[in-house]
């Protein structure tokens, strides 16, 4: 009886054994877009740029079968201080290059400006993007954009310009939060 109970104790922790060597189940697929989920949806809050206060609206949203990211933004300053109401939008165009493996973006500006733009999402969970030329604007400008997401779940945007041979200057920054 005791060879058999030492059996069925052996057995038992060799069983034991191969259960906990047996391999985890494997990660879930990557998707693209992912990282950008915590943009989706509709922001609002205020605009600042050249000392101008306004509103801003924005809206991220899958399209295409998932397969591109569209941001419509727009922005309005109120008339004051001599100068007339002002309003801008952009539309913004998200999309993954699997040859490259990486994300671009494309944007679009009420004001004629666009540009192609690199993106960057760095493990701080910052977005980053930067367009090494813009069309419609002086030659060799550069421009950047950087989407934070903040603790208490906004958003703040950057759109930086730099002129040529220059350093990027703040434009326009905002601080969203979700609707």
């Amino acid at each position: 009886m005791k060879r058999v109970a030492a059996g069925l104790v052996v057995f038992l922790l060799a069983a034991g054994s191969a259960v906990a060597q047996a391999p985890a189940p494997a990660a879930p697929a990557w998707r693209p877009f992912s990282e950008f989920a915590f943009l989706l949806g509709s922001w609002s809050g205020t605009a600042t740029s050249g000392g101008r206060i306004g509103g801003r609206v924005v809206r991220f949203a899958m399209e295409l079968n998932g397969t591109l990211l569209v941001e419509r933004g727009s922005t309005i300053y109120p008339a004051g201080d001599g100068k007339p109401e002002e309003t801008t939008e952009e539309l913004g165009f998200f999309t993954y290059d699997r040859e490259k493996r990486r994300y671009v973006a494309t944007y679009f500006f009420s004001t004629g400006v666009f540009g192609a733009w690199d993106v960057e999402i760095p493990a701080d969970g910052v977005l980053r993007m930067t367009a090494p030329a813009l069309g419609n604007f002086e030659a060799g400008a550069r421009g950047r954009l950087v989407f934070t997401r903040r603790a208490d779940g906004g958003l703040d945007t950057a759109l930086d310009i730099a002129l040529p041979g220059k350093d990027f200057v703040g434009f326009q920054s905002s601080s969203l939060k979700k609707k």
